[in-house]
């Protein structure tokens, strides 16, 4: 068997090393000259550190990422509302460099699976065959095609037709910092909530931490004058140590910024041979931190299934009927929690603030645990 993956990012990359390990030929091809994770810190929770230990690179993971425990959800003064406890798993939870994660799975994969400055111009299928072709004039033929080339996936557009990513009314802001203070928990990530703004704290390890601050605004909202790390350093005055400390200490150039888009769940993934993974099937905002978990998980149940099946239409069909409504729980889940983060009316951020204070941290641990216990 012979799979080409259209996307060299964590979701492509991860693809290929579970195919590779599952004894099945598979090529990668990416557009980009040279593999780079575009970002900067993201969340392995329990679910996807299980994909990795079972692709046996977790312990190189946590060679290079953080440990955590609790999830504080904090007011801008520092108080903390909700100390959210994420319980015993067979796995932990880590935060890692997107970068870092890349590189663990470049290293499982051999050289030559690896295509870079493949631009994808169309694919067709004929007789039980998938030809790719590439804007370069190279052509290649596989038994079945991945798409994971990202929420403008032209795999995607291929099978379906071209369909725009819904933006959902806030901008994110992204940077890595050294941090050496007393003011994070050890073990402790956080999430503090203002009037339509929010920002988080990962703990990377080594003395790193990715941060991400989100706002409410247009789609095409300017840069300021002054600069990113000035406009925030401004829109976060006041809040409480260390994000003001973690701004400064980030060089303006290296901070991201994304308006945070989506797309509706959508009813089937694949036709024939070509079916689609990550991004490129269920684009999520970024307010569960499970995007990148999604993605590993599509790609260990890929291998699986066409491992498991003789047929591949019908190892595709069931890749897809398996993970649907898993993938679609969590796009809706983000979306709703998106929307709560960015409420502004100040009664019903106060009764926010009120509730939050008064429910009990078990309730969202338990519910919690629908997601991380997941297992392909």
């Amino acid at each position: 068997m012979n799979i080409g993956i259209i996307g060299g990012g964590i979701g492509g990359v991860a693809a290929g090393v579970a195919l590779h390990r599952a004894g099945i030929s598979a090529t990668i091809y990416e557009r980009a000259p040279e593999l780079r994770e575009v970002g900067a810190g993201m969340m392995l929770w329990p679910n996807a550190t299980r994909v990795l230990r079972e692709l046996d690179l977790l312990k190189e993971i946590q060679t290079c990422s953080g440990a955590n425990t609790h999830f504080l959800v904090r007011a801008s003064t520092g108080n903390v509302l909700m100390n959210i406890a994420l319980g015993k798993f067979d796995v932990p939870a880590v935060c890692i460099r997107r970068a870092d994660l890349l590189k663990v799975l470049l290293e499982a994969l051999p050289a030559e699976a690896i295509r870079l400055g493949s631009e994808l111009d169309g694919i067709e299928q004929i007789n039980g065959k998938v030809l790719v072709r590439f804007k370069n004039g190279l052509a290649s033929e596989h038994d079945a095609v991945i798409g994971a080339d990202g929420i403008r996936s032209r795999v995607r557009a291929e099978l379906f037709g071209a369909v725009l990513p819904i933006y959902r009314g806030y901008t994110v802001w992204r940077g890595l910092a050294g941090y050496n203070g007393r003011a994070v928990p050890p073990g402790s990530n956080s999430e503090t909530w203002g009037s339509g703004k929010r920002f988080g704290i990962l703990n990377t390890g080594q003395g790193r931490f990715t941060w991400y601050a989100a706002a409410n605004a247009t789609v095409d909202r300017a840069d300021a004058p002054c600069g990113r790390k000035r406009e925030l350093l401004q829109m976060f005055r006041g809040w409480h140590e260390p994000i003001g400390e973690l701004l400064a200490a980030t060089e303006d150039a290296d901070i991201l910024k994304n308006p945070a888009y989506d797309l509706a769940p959508l009813r089937r993934w694949g036709l024939g041979r070509v079916t689609l993974l990550g991004d490129a099937a269920h684009p999520c905002t970024p307010n569960l931190g499970q995007g990148g978990c999604m993605a590993l998980e599509d790609a260990l149940v890929l291998a699986k299934c066409l491992s498991s099946l003789g047929k591949i239409e019908d190892a595709l069909r069931r890749y897809e009927a398996l993970r649907l409504g898993r993938t679609r729980h969590i796009q809706q889940r983000s979306r709703l929690m998106g929307n709560i983060g960015h409420w502004e009316n100040r009664l019903v951020v106060a009764g926010r603030r009120a509730v939050t204070t008064v429910l009990p941290a078990k309730l969202f641990e338990y519910n919690l645990r629908r997601v991380y216990s997941y297992e392909t």
